[in-house]
């Protein structure tokens, strides 16, 4: 039996969280979700799995504003754990703004997606290849 995708979000919005693990489930109704609004306990979770080699699909996605840190802090502070992490994650930028991220992108070109808040159903169906 293979693993269940694994899904994390951090997001300082409890609501938007609710709503996105809401449409996690509707669109993978066997995936584990876990979601944080401390962008630091977030990491702390992350490096045990890291730590632990779990082999398991994993989908982030990350708000880009948040008051703590900012979704680009997230990513650099991440890239720190473990230089191959791009590999072993489908990273996503979320966002409830309309901000052009054309120096982003070029910054870390491994964020798969930007998607806009709140997340839908529908925007997962489209992540997949």
């Amino acid at each position: 039996m293979k693993n269940p995708k694994q899904y994390i979000i951090v997001d300082d919005d409890r609501t938007n969280n609710l709503i996105c693990e809401y449409a996690v489930r509707a669109y993978d109704p066997g995936a584990v979700v876990m979601s944080f609004t401390d962008p630091y306990l977030a990491l702390a979770h992350l490096k045990r799995e890291l730590e632990a080699q779990e082999q398991v699909p994993r989908v982030l996605f990350v708000d880009v504003n948040m008051p703590v840190m900012s979704g680009w802090e997230f990513l650099a502070e991440l890239e720190k754990l473990d230089k191959g992490i791009t590999e072993k994650f489908s990273i996503n930028i979320l966002s409830s703004s309309t901000e052009d991220f054309n120096e982003e992108r070029e910054q870390f070109p491994y964020v798969h997606d930007f998607l806009s808040k709140p997340l839908s159903k529908s925007a997962l169906e489209e992540l997949q290849p």
